[in-house]
């Protein structure tokens, strides 16, 4: 069984560094007659316009509320978590990603630039919040509603005297 799982892995790898990627593939690629992954050409312009949008300052929901709003290529509605995967996916640069911490360098043909993908990485990094709580909530995430069965959330409000906690 050792060796059975051996050669797969070799195969599997030998397979993804030729251009033939395992799975779904995502928005701006498709498989030719020989199952290499290539550039789908009718998408391109979206990604394209995407990582641009992205780095002009706009946030994955104002991008995705533009598309819904153009009725833009894609099966479904578009969500903020989709503008988000096409972000962080290392396969808009030339890169394939594995769920084991393996990265393939340069397997199929990029759509943006390594530049491009790594300053959306930096202005990602500039967009993300910072919460930081300067309340002690005795009860947070240990309090559940009865009717809906949810995590309560927690509230507080007041000032330097007197200061109120809600669930």
């Amino acid at each position: 069984i050792e060796i059975v799982s051996e050669r797969t892995k070799f195969g599997l790898n030998g397979a993804i560094k030729s251009g033939h990627l395992p799975g779904v593939l995502p928005l701006g690629y498709k498989k030719d007659g020989n199952k290499k992954t290539i550039i789908d050409e009718t998408t391109k312009s979206v990604i394209e316009r995407i990582f641009r949008m992205y780095l002009e300052g706009k946030s994955y929901q104002q991008i995705s509320n533009i598309f819904n709003e153009e009725e833009l290529v894609h099966p479904k509605r578009w969500k903020d978590t989709t503008i988000q995967k096409i972000i962080d996916n290392k396969i808009y640069m030339g890169d394939y990603e594995q769920f084991e911490p393996i990265t393939y360098m340069n397997v199929v043909e990029p759509i943006i630039s390594r530049a491009i993908w790594e300053e959306c990485q930096h202005q990602k990094e500039k967009n993300q919040r910072t919460y930081t709580r300067d309340r002690v909530y005795l009860f947070f995430q240990k309090l559940e509603c009865p009717s809906c069965h949810r995590i309560m959330k927690c509230k507080g409000s007041g000032g330097k005297k007197r200061k109120y906690m809600y669930y």
